[in-house]
């Protein structure tokens, strides 16, 4: 007996988007290490002022083997969930965007020398909370806005080796972009808040939902 997949089916389950963009940031580590392991020639790639080669090179380089496991970890654990929801073709441009806008913030908070995706990891995990919020926990929104408030108290403050105002520009980016993407029906939220459903999209409910047959079930059982 033999099953054949569809290409779309596969597309549909598979989240290349996140593996693309797992893939380029591991392969652009190995060249950072291999190439210049003590970063004496990425100045134009070290975000320290508005361009845009620093703004999008900054993504791709990382401080340490740690540094960049950790948003690999990270990107693993959201990113696929959010690849699937936006479609995978979407997902590297949002991705790209989301670092923008954390570095934007960043840069105008801040403004020191720094380097890495955490940002845009960030933004992934905003969009995560939107997109997937019926797969978070009952404590989970609670978590995440403790997470939320103790990186932009530490951003507040200052002082910390890590760009804390980056992750706080990046989250909030990612919850406008996962909404946008919703409005634009680009996204699927056939797992988002249905409060949140019936603000954006309420033509998903009065209409029956159709094609979202999870927002639907959900609505009734509510």
């Amino acid at each position: 007996m033999r099953v054949h997949l569809s290409k779309r089916v596969l597309s549909q389950r598979w989240p290349a988007g996140n593996y693309i963009v797992m893939l380029l940031a591991t392969v652009a580590f190995a060249i950072q290490m291999a190439g210049d392991p003590k970063q004496q020639y990425l100045n134009g790639l070290i975000l320290e002022r508005f361009s845009f080669l620093a703004l999008f090179g900054h993504i791709w380089l990382h401080m340490s083997p740690v540094h960049i496991v950790g948003n690999l970890v990270t990107l693993w654990i959201f990113g696929r969930h959010v690849s699937l929801k936006i479609g995978n073709a979407n997902y590297p441009l949002v991705y790209v965007l989301l670092g923008f806008a954390a570095a934007g913030v960043h840069l105008l908070y801040d403004g020191r020398p720094t380097i890495g995706a955490s940002g845009a990891i960030m933004g992934v995990l905003g969009m995560h909370v939107v997109l997937c919020f019926r797969r978070l926990s009952p404590a989970g929104p609670w978590l995440v806005l403790l997470w939320f408030l103790l990186n932009l108290t530490a951003g507040i403050i200052g002082g910390y080796p890590t760009t804390y105002m980056a992750h706080v520009g990046g989250f909030v980016a990612g919850i406008l972009m996962a909404n946008a993407l919703i409005l634009l029906k680009v996204a699927d939220c056939g797992e988002t808040d249905l409060a949140l459903v019936e603000v954006l999209r309420p033509s998903l409910l009065v209409a029956g939902a159709a094609g979202t047959p999870d927002i639907v079930a959900a609505r009734q059982s509510a």
